[in-house]
């Protein structure tokens, strides 16, 4: 996250972090710079659904991202119904890796040579997630929702999803949640959940594949610009072509980039790790951060892979007909939201605003993927070497151990229990052949981190492109729009200013 944070005053800081620490674990404190939100009495009801598909998808990420939302939601005097994985099941639901301090298993040199050695640093549990009203199992999870949403007819209803998805291969509605036990709900049957109501409904979605959600907004979630009888409107990490960030099994917040982590630090005005953010996202002033307000900022600040979007901006992007396509792009932006973000972005990214300013975003983005295909190439020759220095240190290892050959019998536990693992360990870790084995996998294990900086990187040019675009539709649909298209958009830019809490 951005490191450049301010607030009120240092003692004014530390001493509302201080309390807040020790009392909720969240960090909503006073003698801020500003205050996001006052606490109002409870209009709003929200639902939050987090977790895996199964134990190999539940990361120790979306389990902490389930904590904090739910944490920033009940401090607004939101009454949240949370529903994780197993629901109240005993056994383990959620893995994790061990931080880098504790990573020093004897197992390791074997785990290098025969298995997967980032395996050997995973450990699983069961979640820790308070107050959970059940699992996200299919049969489980429609039901539940269906009640909640009668019983929410005359209050808005808030939907925040933290967890997996799956692209459509047919029409972006049929994207999925995916839930527990391998269950899932598209897009289009989850539409037919919340046809019944009357009262506004908004989302908050941060998975893979997300933007086909947007789909909600529309009376025919298949096809069509017609907006749905009651206000409804949303915000989600990523199209519903593309991938989202937010997927690790890493227990370090300060790591965190998602969606989830920007939104929601906008809606509660600090940090994960606790510090102020980086400038007021309440950009009217009204005292009252929106949601869209939360989205702007996160668009702003977000240095992560995710492009998100709003409903709105769908509308927009949906609604242009073919011949704007052709109209040559303007030099001179209109005054708007977008292209204060597109400038904003600019500076930061060190493109000159030109009148090449496009073609020289593209040039960037291509010297990005230059960059992409070299690294790949690295990771090829690494992985060439590892294998074949693996294969030598198993004939070797073998030739001497031959138990070695089946980990999941007896004569290998009676190998362990002579402690001849420990042996082999020793001898390794004094073997020049381990020793580069253990180099050449840690420089490619560390290409990972230099894969995601690129592809941060390049998610920055293409969403500086993308504010421009937007700059200019939002300015075209006033000039080109029928009466019907521009009540229809301005009903959800309403739809999404509405703070978390109905007033």
């Amino acid at each position: 996250m951005n490191n450049n944070m301010m607030g009120s005053s240092v003692r004014m800081m530390f001493n509302s972090r201080q309390i807040h620490r020790l009392t909720t674990g969240l960090f909503f404190g006073i003698g801020t710079a500003f205050l996001p939100f006052v606490a109002l009495q409870a209009d709003t009801t929200a639902v939050l659904v987090g977790g895996g598909y199964d134990i190999h998808g539940s990361q120790g990420q979306i389990e902490l991202n389930v904590k904090w939302v739910q944490g920033v939601l009940k401090a607004q005097n939101t009454h949240v119904n949370t529903f994780f994985t197993d629901g109240d099941e005993k056994g383990v639901d959620v893995h994790f890796n061990l931080p880098s301090y504790q990573q020093n298993s004897t197992m390791e040199p074997l785990a290098r040579i025969f298995g997967d050695w980032v395996l050997e640093n995973r450990r699983y549990r069961e979640n820790t997630v308070p107050d959970v009203s059940g699992s996200t199992r299919r049969e489980e999870l429609e039901p539940a929702l269906r009640q909640i949403i009668d019983n929410s007819a005359d209050e808005d209803l808030l939907l925040v999803y933290n967890g997996h998805g799956s692209q459509s291969l047919s029409t972006p509605d049929h994207v999925t949640l995916n839930l527990w036990d391998n269950t899932t709900i598209t897009a289009n049957e989850l539409h037919g959940l919340i046809k019944p109501r009357k009262s506004p409904f908004r989302f908050v979605f941060t998975q893979c594949y997300s933007g086909g959600f947007h789909r909600l907004a529309y009376k025919d979630p298949s096809q069509g610009l017609e907006l749905a009888d009651n206000a409804r409107c949303g915000f989600t990490a990523e199209s519903a072509y593309r991938l989202a960030e937010g997927c690790s099994a890493s227990i370090e917040t300060d790591d965190y980039r998602d969606y989830t982590t920007y939104f929601f630090s906008a809606l509660s005005g600090y940090e994960r790790n606790g510090d102020v953010i980086s400038h007021d996202p309440d950009l009217n002033k009204d005292g009252t951060t929106s949601l869209r307000e939360a989205h702007l900022f996160t668009l702003e600040e977000a240095f992560s892979t995710d492009l998100s979007r709003s409903t709105s901006e769908d509308y927009l992007t949906r609604w242009q007909p073919w011949y704007l396509r052709w109209l040559p792009g303007q030099n001179n932006l209109p005054n708007n939201e977008y292209s204060r973000i597109f400038r904003e972005l600019a500076v930061r990214n060190n493109v000159e605003l030109t009148e090449s300013v496009v073609t020289d975003i593209r040039e960037k983005m291509a010297h990005v993927d230059e960059q992409v295909a070299d690294v790949l190439q690295q990771r090829r020759t690494l992985r060439e070497q590892t294998l074949q220095l693996q294969l030598q240190l198993q004939s070797a290892l073998i030739n001497q151990w031959p138990a070695l050959l089946g980990p999941y019998t007896g004569a290998y536990q009676d190998m362990a229990g002579r402690g001849e693992l420990q042996e082999i360990t020793r001898q390794l870790n004094d073997s020049a052949v381990y020793r580069q084995l253990k180099d050449t996998q840690n420089t490619d294990h560390a290409l990972d981190d230099s894969l995601l900086q690129l592809e941060r990187e390049a998610t920055q040019y293409q969403k500086l492109l993308r504010m421009r675009h937007l700059s200019e539709l939002k300015q075209r649909i006033v000039e080109y729009g029928s009466e019907q298209d521009n009540n229809d958009y301005q009903s959800l830019l309403s739809c999404e200013e509405s703070p978390l809490v109905a007033q």
